[in-house]
């Protein structure tokens, strides 16, 4: 038996010993006081009728209850008692039976001081035998009527009799109900747990399928989602570690080989100082691979030294078109398309964080811009929810699949080399301004790289 399973027992025997015990106590106090207050509310019923056969001088017939008229000392029996189910006096075996029970009733009451009654009262004849009675006075003398106690008793023994066989049959059900209840909940938790040790170990196939429709369903799906996505990471991991190594590895080795050379003097004069040269731009392009996995993690820590200050977004745009236009070749045409209404817009940005934003959106561009339409543009316009900045070309376009994953920092979508970090940084730039971000594409048609400046961070002055 599963943790869990012994888990739901226990909550369900101490429930059920809590109810039965509640129960128990109030079969036990209350009951008994709302039966003996009804068997009063009897007895002061019948106690009316007594009294009236006092008046006239007479008896009267009660079922299972007892009347005397107490005076001066003297008892007078003022009724005669049927037993349930014996039947009225109406005939002449009728009369034998009431004279019957009014003899016993003689005999009993000669054991019992009716002087010591109580108004209310629960009281003992000199045999041990418990009655409950009523005494009113009235002008023929004190009238007690009262009737056998032991039929309360009988009840409430059987009463918690019940309780006691309730309860052992619903401890027996929960019992039985809560194993039930444990196997058939804790089978899909098990199952979910030795999924989640093989997504650590690595395992992320064998997709689990849980139909409970309930939030066991949900975490399973919620686990299946996240297998994906880290099998996805995982993988692109293992492609940025590949990707490294081999940017790293191409110009050391030429740094390796060039350095050979200039030892060994296999070269003299210029040609020293064309190897040498050679060297510092693969130093150069070491360095700067390493930079840029500083910024990226510098950023995804939020340990970044992004400066925000208020400025005014066209100028921004205008003054990024005119350096972008140098990194731009011949051979490609950057137009700029702005459709704002006014020049009134102002953003808290760090200037030279976004503009490494953009020029990542334009060089993206132009190695992608092969198409007859040899145009790029860089655009600002006004949309429903901000202002979108945006750079478009009209080259080859991106794949789906690639459009899933291509702002993460292991992705490489063209496996042509390289690790691919620009826009993994241009993410996390644009995020820690606060705007949004996003790319539109179709293979044949081009691509457009966007970032949005929502409307609560703009102030028009």
């Amino acid at each position: 038996m599963n943790k869990i399973s012994k888990r739901i027992i226990k909550y369900m025997v101490l429930i059920n010993l809590v109810v039965i015990l509640v129960g128990f106590i109030l079969t036990s106090s209350i009951l008994p006081k709302i039966y003996i207050n009804n068997e009063y509310s009897d007895l002061e019923i019948a106690s009316e009728y007594v009294l009236e056969a006092a008046k006239n001088n007479t008896v009267i017939d009660l079922t299972d209850i007892y009347a005397v008229l107490v005076n001066d000392g003297s008892v007078k029996n003022m009724c005669r008692t049927i037993s349930r189910g014996q039947g009225s006096s109406g005939n002449n075996s009728g009369s034998g039976m009431g004279h019957m029970g009014q003899m016993g009733m003689m005999n009993h009451s000669k054991n019992i001081d009716f002087t010591s009654v109580k108004n209310k009262d629960i009281f003992k004849d000199d045999d041990g035998n418990t009655y409950i009675g009523i005494k009113k006075s009235s002008d023929y003398g004190d009238i007690v009527v009262y009737k056998d106690y032991e039929e309360i008793r009988s009840l409430i023994k059987s009463v918690n009799l019940i309780i006691v066989a309730i309860f052992i049959f619903s401890l027996v059900l929960s019992i039985i109900i809560a194993f039930y209840l444990g196997e058939k909940f804790t089978k899909p938790i098990i199952a979910l747990q030795k999924r989640a040790d093989n997504i650590s170990k690595g395992i992320y196939e064998n997709t689990l399928e849980v139909t409970t429709n309930d939030e066991i369903e949900e975490l399973n799906n919620s686990i299946n989602k996240m297998s994906e996505e880290l099998k996805i990471k995982d993988t692109m991991q293992r492609e940025f570690i590949s990707n490294v190594s081999h940017d790293l590895k191409t110009p050391l080795s030429v740094i390796r080989a060039n350095s050979e050379v200039i030892k060994d003097g296999l070269v003299e004069g210029e040609e020293v100082v064309d190897y040498a040269t050679n060297i510092i731009e693969e130093v150069d392009i070491l360095s700067s691979l390493v930079g840029e996995i500083l910024v990226l993690s510098k950023l995804r820590e939020n340990k970044s030294t992004i400066n925000l200050a208020d400025t005014n977004l066209v100028d921004f745009i205008n003054e990024s078109y005119y350096k972008l236009k140098n990194i731009v070749s011949i051979n490609n045409n950057l137009v700029i398309k702005n459709e704002l209404d006014d020049r009134n817009y102002y953003v808290k940005i760090d200037n030279n964080y976004l503009y490494r934003v953009l020029t990542n959106f334009i060089t993206n561009a132009i190695k992608h811009s092969k198409s007859t339409r040899d145009e790029i543009t860089f655009g600002i316009k006004s949309i429903e929810n901000g202002v979108e900045i945006y750079v478009r070309d009209y080259g080859i376009g991106i794949d789906e699949e690639s459009l899933k994953n291509i702002w993460d920092r292991y992705y490489k979508g063209d496996k042509s080399g390289g690790m691919g970090l620009g826009l993994a940084i241009s993410k996390e730039i644009i995020m820690s301004h606060g705007f949004l971000y996003g790319v539109r594409s179709k293979l044949g048609e081009g691509s457009e790289f966007y970032f949005i400046v929502p409307n609560k961070l703009i102030k028009k002055i």
